[in-house]
């Protein structure tokens, strides 16, 4: 068997995303070759999320049975991490991540291992930053609307995102409005596009002033045509939301404005450039 590193995917669909960046480019990296354990970190997931990587045009494999580790509280996958421990570094097959440590936990990791299993968020573009063009290649999702993403991509569009019913806790209001005063000192005349899991809340919630503004029902449409609407947008004010990072992340465009929440207890990290937007407490 060549050398392989096998992603261990796992959460919902922008965590997804971050554990396919970084192992995309570790794989790269290390030149090994990638595959996909699709199953094993969805066997206890308590949200009943699934596999969605499968609808962008990757081009890592599934894993082979054999390279699988399964339920994570089986003897099995415990056993594994358990003896990973007691290896040498360079022997070491099994790469968890640990929020405590910064990028170089995975940056650094050079194993001898022939298999090696990867297993967390990486939540930075500090994992996949050095191989952007290819991230972004194989995490931009198929056109859904033709003409709407023409329209974004064309006007000064930003997309918002809220997010408040599925996942807590929820960013205050001043963060939305700051950002929007933000977004129309910079672009004049932007055009706000809302989407999220809280639509109603966001039309009685938040003030556009005389800004043209388009909100996005959740009910009519799926997180993959959410993605790709809001990454068809040209600027950005995301969430504490992987889902949005990602939406304003993938656009390959060095003029983008990007508002995102300043919250060091976050674990998403920003990504550069962006513009980090102090507010009040988060709402538990």
């Amino acid at each position: 068997m060549n050398p392989c590193v096998v992603a261990i995917i796992k959460g919902g669909l922008g965590n997804q995303l971050f554990s396919y960046a970084a192992a995309r480019a570790f794989a790269e990296r290390s030149g090994r070759e990638l595959f996909i354990d699709d199953d094993s970190g969805f066997l206890r997931d308590g949200y009943g999320r699934s596999f969605r990587l499968n609808h962008f045009p990757i081009s890592a494999k599934p894993a082979p049975a054999k390279l699988r580790l399964g339920d994570p509280k089986a003897i099995h996958h415990k056993w594994t991490r358990t003896w990973n421990k007691c290896l040498p570094g360079k022997r070491r097959s099994y790469l968890r991540e640990c929020p405590d440590k910064g990028a170089e936990q995975l940056l650094d990791f050079d194993s001898t291992a022939p298999a090696v299993h990867l297993n967390g968020y990486w939540q930075s573009e500090e994992y996949f930053k050095d191989h952007a063009r290819i991230i972004r290649d194989e995490l931009t999702p198929p056109v859904c609307d033709p003409v709407l993403e023409a329209e974004l991509a064309l006007s000064p569009s930003v997309f918002v995102h809220v997010r408040r019913v599925r996942y807590s806790p929820a960013l205050p209001v001043d963060y939305y409005q700051s950002s929007i005063s933000m977004m129309a000192d910079k672009l004049g005349r932007p055009r706000f596009e809302v989407f999220g899991d809280d639509i109603g809340w966001a039309r009685r919630a938040l003030d556009f002033g005389e800004h043209d503004v388009r909100f996005h029902d959740s009910e009519d449409s799926d997180e993959l045509r959410d993605y790709r609407l809001m990454s068809s947008c040209r600027h950005a004010i995301v969430a504490n939301s992987s889902f949005s990072w990602w939406a304003a992340w993938i656009r390959p465009d060095q003029e983008k404005i990007v508002c995102t929440p300043a919250d060091p207890g976050w674990p998403v990290k920003p990504a550069a450039g962006w513009m980090a937007v102090p507010h009040e407490d988060l709402i538990r």
